[in-house]
C-alpha cells in the first residue's frame, strides 16, 4: 500500500497525462489507494497502452504534438489537479506532426532538452488553472531507500565503478544533458544524451561487457516531470548487453515495479543498489 499523500486531502479528481509504459497504470493504482475518487486519463495515440485507459474512469486519446487539442482536453477533463506519468521520448518532438502552437512553444525555448521541454508543458498547464503534482506522491512503494536491493551485492570493482559512475552522472545531469552513464574500470563508456537511457546502455555494453550503469536526478530536480525511471525492461536490456550492476539514486528514482525489478535482477545475477546523495531540495510547488 502506498503511504498517505503529504497533502491536506487527496484530490477528488485527478487527470493523468499518460505516456507509454507501466508507470501511468501504477500511478492510477497509487492514486486509488490514496482515496482519489475519479481519475481521467489523457492518452497519446500509439503510445499509452490500453490497460491504462481501462483502469481510468474516462480516457481520451489525442495525437502527440497537437497542443490545441491537448489544452482543450485538459479543460474538458474538469480536473483541478494533474500528473505527468509515463515516458514520452523527446525524440518524438522531431518526428511528430505538430500544430502551430507546439512549434511556437518549442521555437521559443533557448535550450531544448527533456527538462526544458517538459517544464514548459507544466507551465502551460498551470497557466490554465490546473495544478501539476509530482507523480511520485502516488508512488511511495516504488521509490527505494539507500542500500543493496538485489540478493547479490556489487563486488569491489563494481562498487568502485558505481561510485564513480554516480558522481559522473550527477555532473552530467546537473548540466541537463542526461541522467545515466556507463562505466568500466574507471572509464566512462557512454553518457546519456537526447537518445535516452536504453540507447546509452546499448552503447556502453557494446564497448565492454561487465560494465556498470548509474541513473540519477539532478540537484533540485522538479519531480513533476522527467523523473528517473527504471523497470524490468531496463534489467532485461542490461542482461542482453552484459552490464552487471546498476546504481539508482535513492529516494529520487522510480523503480517500476520494485519487487519485480529486484526479482529480475536476481535472476540475471545483476547487482542493484540505491545510492544516497545529499541533495538540494526540489523547488517548492
Amino acid at each position: 500500500m502506498n503511504a498517505p499523500l503529504p497533502l491536506a486531502a487527496a484530490p477528488e479528481s485527478l487527470l493523468v497525462i499518460a505516456g507509454w509504459g507501466v508507470f501511468p497504470r501504477l500511478v492510477l493504482e497509487g492514486a486509488r489507494a490514496n482515496g482519489v475518487k475519479r481519475i481521467s486519463v489523457l492518452a497519446f495515440k500509439g503510445s499509452t497502452d490500453r490497460a491504462t485507459c481501462r483502469a481510468a474512469d474516462d480516457c481520451r486519446r489525442i495525437p502527440f504534438g497537437d497542443l490545441a487539442l491537448l489544452r482543450e482536453s485538459i479543460r474538458a477533463s474538469g480536473c483541478a489537479r494533474a500528473v505527468l506519468a509515463g515516458q514520452i521520448n523527446p525524440l518524438a518532438l522531431f518526428r511528430a506532426r505538430m500544430d502551430r502552437g507546439m512549434l511556437e512553444e518549442i521555437a521559443a525555448l533557448k535550450l531544448r532538452n527533456a527538462h526544458t521541454l517538459f517544464r514548459r508543458l507544466v507551465e502551460d498547464i498551470e497557466s490554465r488553472g490546473v495544478e501539476v503534482l509530482p507523480s511520485s506522491l502516488f508512488m511511495g512503494r516504488h521509490i527505494p531507500a539507500p542500500g543493496t536491493l538485489s540478493a547479490r551485492a556489487p563486488d569491489a570493482r563494481e562498487a568502485a565503478d558505481l561510485a564513480y559512475a554516480h558522481t559522473i552522472a550527477m555532473g552530467v545531469c546537473n548540466l541537463d544533458i542526461g541522467q545515466s552513464v556507463v562505466v568500466k574500470d574507471g572509464v566512462v563508456l557512454a553518457v546519456e544524451g537526447f537518445d535516452g537511457t536504453n540507447a546509452t546502455l546499448r552503447r556502453g555494453g557494446r564497448l565492454a561487457r561487465g560494465a556498470v550503469a548509474a541513473k540519477v536526478a539532478k540537484e533540485g530536480h522538479d519531480m513533476r516531470f522527467d523523473i528517473p525511471v527504471v523497470g524490468t525492461k531496463t534489467i532485461a536490456l542490461m542482461r542482453r548487453v552484459g552490464i552487471t550492476a546498476l546504481g539508482v539514486q535513492a529516494r529520487r528514482t522510480l523503480v517500476l515495479d520494485l519487487p519485480a525489478v529486484v526479482q529480475a535482477a536476481d535472476r540475471a545475477g545483476i547487482a542493484l543498489v540505491a545510492i544516497d546523495t545529499p541533495l538540494q531540495p526540489a523547488p517548492a510547488l
